[in-house]
């Protein structure tokens, strides 16, 4: 077998219980066939991504108490008449069918659960239970066993999806009458002539009926934005504050008035069709424009959690459980391994590394002691810390990461042309209008109507008002959802002329895996360097050990000095490994091996020293080879 049993990802080296890509998809899998629910789950996980295997959660003892706790269930539950309580949940983890399949089955498995329904794009939970026969705590450990993760759900963007909700429901109902119409519309352009009798009027009386709600119920926000213009405008005699709802306005009531007048009266054109397919499709942009800067703030409401919801606060009885925005500076915590730091502090007791990816950017985690800082939401990868808490909140990195992603952003220059364009356009329309209503009353009559509604539907300002903030809208939010902020729209702009692209962090034209590409001196102090590095996390020790040959030698008082290098015995000799600068603080250096070393950095390369017995004896020149599609991706940038 070559691939997981479970995420069907090729199998490494490191193969679990002979079918197994990793230790987490052997336990899952395991779960799955426990409960009786592998036949259903595998069957649904080709509907979805099908190539990530279900991450290795585990449900923090902090969430669980936060879940079971009174406070929690009478601010973010609900109560019915039959003595149930629902709740919504953010669930982590979920990307396909068969995990909405899986979260479904709650209620045949957990005594107490009722129902529990997932809506898979917002990673929702909505579940109702018997709080006597089952805790929230117990069914969010049932869900960790899987890999889902769930969380308290931050309702700070519930009044954006119900914005955009609404929005939707008018673009849905807008189409589905202009739809109507058009079909009505379509037997009076096919021939269905005046003569036809009662099929003809009723064809345009059935339009009349469905273009009311069309335009006057679903596209009510137009008339109520024109006239709120048309209002400031007079009141403060300046052509400042009309907007492209004001023309789009005046020509729909113009269009629909003189089209159910035709209508009345028997003779003459109706545009009812086109009416409401402006409409609808004027709704649809402005939907999408929504939609495009609500994803854009989700994305950056989504730092949020790499925040913990609780902290486990140190007291003078012992530690207790508190919630986030209960930490005040000078509060201490206890931070466990695998947990994610509370706030920005400083650590007082422990030692450990911690992963600062999801700030920083860098893959390698850093080794912290007693005395160095920590930002909050990164992560505690190795021992239990206690952590003096200095900034929390808005005050830490990450709140000054968020205020900055969520901080009102700079159009761009076109944007704010179109903007000062808008008003002298609008007014320009609208004088047209009124000339051309003035020149057809007195020269044909019949076709004033006509004419003007002509002038204002054609005019309408569609491009100038709506699609470049809406392209803009959609890069952002587009950026957003690949972690990109871009705090200023006119940055999204100026990419057109960039010209010079600087790349840094390691591993982003590069594998990210250094390895020796030139040596100097002797082949053996490469095997006791090796040696000596075996247990040391990092790059440049991976790519040592990678270069030694021999696996019998032992290393004895092995001592990291960060920064520096590696200090040890192997084999009685006293061996040291870094930089040239540290080892030339007790070490004879060799001026050749130095000269090679300084040419191997001229060239990019990183060179690391090898002392024996406090002398230099070899020079390795460290490199980190290019990646495969680097090239692709350097000609996608030009």
């Amino acid at each position: 077998m070559s691939s997981c049993a479970h995420c069907s990802l090729p199998l490494g080296r490191h193969v679990v219980d002979g079918r197994f890509c990793c230790a987490s998809c052997s336990a899952v899998y395991r779960l799955l066939k426990e409960s009786g629910l592998a036949d259903g789950y595998y069957r649904l996980s080709g509907l979805g991504a099908g190539s990530e295997p279900l991450p290795a959660q585990t449900a923090s003892r902090e969430t669980l108490e936060l879940l079971d706790s009174d406070r929690f269930l009478e601010e973010s539950t609900h109560s019915d008449d039959q003595g149930c309580r629902s709740v919504e949940l953010h669930l982590e983890g979920v990307r396909c069918a068969a995990c909405v399949w899986l979260v479904e089955q709650l209620p045949r498995h957990l005594r107490g659960v009722r129902t529990a329904r997932l809506d898979l794009p917002r990673g929702r939970l909505e579940l109702t239970w018997r709080p006597e026969e089952v805790g929230l705590g117990q069914v969010a450990r049932w869900l960790s066993g899987f890999g889902y993760r769930a969380h308290p759900l931050d309702r700070a963007g519930d009044s954006g999806a119900q914005e955009e909700s609404d929005a939707l429901r008018r673009v849905g109902a807008a189409w589905v009458l202009a739809a109507n119409v058009m079909l009505l519309a379509f037997a009076l352009y096919a021939g269905l002539a005046r003569d036809s009798g009662s099929l003809w009027s009723a064809a345009r009386w059935a339009s009349l009926v469905l273009s009311v709600p069309a335009v006057f119920v679903v596209g009510r926000q137009f008339f109520v934005h024109a006239f709120r213009a048309l209002k400031v405008a007079v009141m403060t005699r300046s052509i400042r504050h009309l907007d492209m709802d004001t023309p789009v306005a005046i020509g729909l009531l113009t269009g629909f008035l003189d089209s159910a007048w035709n209508t009345w009266s028997g003779a003459g054109e109706i545009w009812f069709d086109s009416l409401t397919v402006l409409t609808a499709a004027l709704l649809t942009a402005r939907w999408l424009q929504l939609r495009s800067r609500r994803s854009a703030a989700e994305a950056a409401n989504r730092l949020l959690e790499l925040l913990p919801a609780t902290a486990r606060l140190v007291t003078e009885s012992g530690t207790e459980v508190c919630a986030l925005d209960a930490l005040r500076r000078g509060d201490c915590v206890l931070v466990g391994s695998g947990d994610l730091f509370p706030g920005d502090g400083v650590i007082l007791s422990g030692s450990s590394r911690v992963d600062r990816s999801a700030l920083t950017g860098e893959s390698r985690p850093d080794a912290v002691d007693v005395g160095s800082e920590v930002l909050g939401g990164t992560l505690n990868l190795s021992r239990e810390v206690t952590v003096r808490v200095e900034r929390v909140g808005a005050e830490s990195r990450l709140g000054h990461l968020m205020t900055l992603a969520q901080s009102e952003s700079r159009p761009a220059s076109l944007v704010r042309l179109a903007e000062r364009l808008a008003a002298p356009f609008v007014l320009v329309v609208l004088s047209l209008a009124a000339a051309s209503a003035v020149w057809f009353w007195m020269t044909d009559p019949g076709q004033t109507t006509v004419r003007v509604v002509a002038l204002l539907v054609v005019t309408c300002p569609c491009a100038l008002g709506m699609a470049t903030p809406l392209a803009m809208a959609v890069a952002s939010g587009r950026a957003a959802r690949r972690g990109l902020f871009i705090r200023h729209d006119a940055a999204v702009e100026s990419l057109a002329r960039v010209d010079l692209a600087i790349v840094d962090k390691t591993g982003t034209l590069t594998t990210g895996r250094p390895r020796v590409v030139r040596r100097f001196g002797r082949r053996d102090a490469i095997d006791m360097a090796a040696a000596l590095e075996r247990d040391v996390d990092h790059p440049a020790a991976r790519a040592i050990c990678d270069a030694g040959r021999r696996s019998d030698l032992r290393a004895g008082a092995v001592s990291v000095h960060p920064g520096q290098g590696v200090s040890g015995t192997v084999g009685g000799r006293s061996v040291r490994v870094g930089s040239l600068d540290w080892l030339g603080e007790d070490s004879v250096l060799d001026p050749v091996l130095c000269g090679r070393a300084s040419a191997a950095a001229d060239e990019g390369l990183s060179p690391v020293g090898i002392s024996v017995d406090g002398r230099l004896r070899t020079v390795m020149a460290l490199g980190d080879a290019v990646r495969d599609d680097a090239a692709f991706t350097i000609r996608r940038l030009e």
